[in-house]
This record gives C-alpha cells, sequence and structure tokens, in this order.
C-alpha cells in the first residue's frame, strides 16, 4: 500500500482545481471556506486471486497484486450550492481532469459513487457538507532477491 502515492495525487488536485484539500479526522484548524477533506476509508479491498508470483531475468522473485481503495471526500463552503459546485467540480477530476495522471500514476477508477448531502446540523446553524466516494484500483509489487542456487545434485542415489 502506497498511502504517498494518494497524498501526491491530493497535491496534484489541489494544483490543478485551486481546491484546498486537507486530510479528515485531524485536530488541525480549518482552513477558510470554501475547502474539501479526504479520508481513506477502506485502505485494501481484495480484488479477486491470489496475485501472481514468477522469477523474473535476474533471478528475483516478484509478487504483484492488484487492489482497491476507498476515499471518501466532502466539501465545505458558506451555502449549500457553493458546496454543491466544489464537489460536483472535485467528481470530475477524477472522471476526465485527472485521468491521465490517474494512468500515470498507476492508479484506476473503479467506481465513483453520487454527490450526497452530508450537512449536519450544530447547535444554532448549519455546516454545508456534500461529498462522494470513489473507489481506486491499484497495484504493489514486492521483490526478493533469490540467492539460493544449488551447487551440486545427486541423481544416482549413490
Amino acid at each position: 500500500m502506497n498511502i504517498q502515492a494518494i497524498k501526491d495525487m491530493i497535491a496534484r488536485i489541489n494544483q490543478d482545481m485551486w481546491i484546498t484539500i486537507i486530510k479528515a479526522n485531524t485536530t488541525n484548524k480549518p482552513p477558510p471556506l470554501p475547502y474539501a477533506v479526504y479520508n481513506i476509508t477502506s485502505p485494501y479491498i481484495k480484488e479477486r486471486g491470489q496475485g501472481a508470483q514468477y522469477t523474473d531475468d535476474a533471478g528475483n522473485e516478484i509478487r504483484s497484486e492488484q487492489y482497491r481503495q476507498t476515499i471518501s471526500f466532502n466539501g465545505y463552503a458558506e451555502d449549500a450550492e457553493t458546496t454543491m459546485e466544489l464537489v460536483f467540480n472535485l467528481r470530475q477530476w477524477f472522471l476526465f481532469l485527472g485521468k491521465s495522471y490517474l494512468q500515470e500514476n498507476n492508479f484506476a477508477v473503479y467506481q465513483i459513487g453520487g454527490i450526497e448531502n452530508r450537512t449536519t446540523f450544530l447547535v444554532d446553524s448549519y455546516e454545508y457538507k456534500y461529498g462522494f466516494d470513489v473507489q481506486l484500483r491499484t497495484s504493489y509489487e514486492l521483490a526478493r532477491k533469490n540467492d539460493e542456487t544449488i551447487e551440486t545434485v545427486n541423481i544416482g542415489g549413490i
């Protein structure tokens, strides 16, 4: 699992969309409105099968596996309309604007949910919040050097 790749993706979305996106569930003071938060709600969802294991030309043992992960995004703004627009634009990044970035960085959009009203009522006001979940497919590869070699083989049984 490569958390740094997700952090890099969030930085790229910030750059492309001019949307401030912060990590959810932190005690840091939130930035000024509007902004969005992300939360990795399912970091590893196993795909079918056991993955692939093989030996490369250099004699290294390689194991690769595909998996999915779910990231939840929520947008916050002064009013419901601005919040909806912010989240709609963020969702479009995954569907179109960021497609080449995702492919270059070993991600594929597996499923993207609809935009949902996640507004909450505070003591005397509303916190306007809309969001969606995106499920990305990615893979990882492990390699280890195969140092075991057979020096002699006794075939005759004597």
